[in-house]
């Protein structure tokens, strides 16, 4: 029989790239036309699916709210997040990741030199 760990079973649990991405892409257009003007439909969903797929399956992020939070902030900032290897090494050695992932987006945030995430 198989059986899954928690990280899997929550993997699982996610909604699925295909059909939330496109809604994900429209919704960061919408609150953050600034930050991907330059950026086409297509660029936008491709960028928006590469920093989905890398924040749950990479960095274990599981919490929907967190990973759109994630996903928002990566894709306003060009990509920083995944692009920095202190965040990636940060969060790929966390107990939780979904913990340590607001821990990040909180400090990032606060700065104000990062996009808000957020809703």
């Amino acid at each position: 029989m198989l059986e899954l760990d928690k990280r899997q079973e929550a993997l699982l649990r996610l909604p699925e790239p295909l059909a939330f991405v496109p809604k994900l892409a429209a919704e960061i257009r919408r609150d953050m036309p600034e930050r991907v003007q330059g950026l086409s439909e297509q660029r936008l969903r491709e960028a928006t699916e590469r920093s989905y797929l890398y924040a749950s399956y990479e960095l274990g992020i599981t919490s929907v709210p967190l990973l759109v939070q994630w996903t928002k902030t990566d894709v306003g900032s060009g990509g920083e997040l995944h692009r920095n290897a202190d965040i990636d090494l940060t969060m790929r050695h966390a107990q939780n990741p979904n913990l340590k992932a607001a821990d990040i987006l909180s400090a990032l945030a606060a700065t104000g030199r990062w996009p808000k995430g957020g809703n």
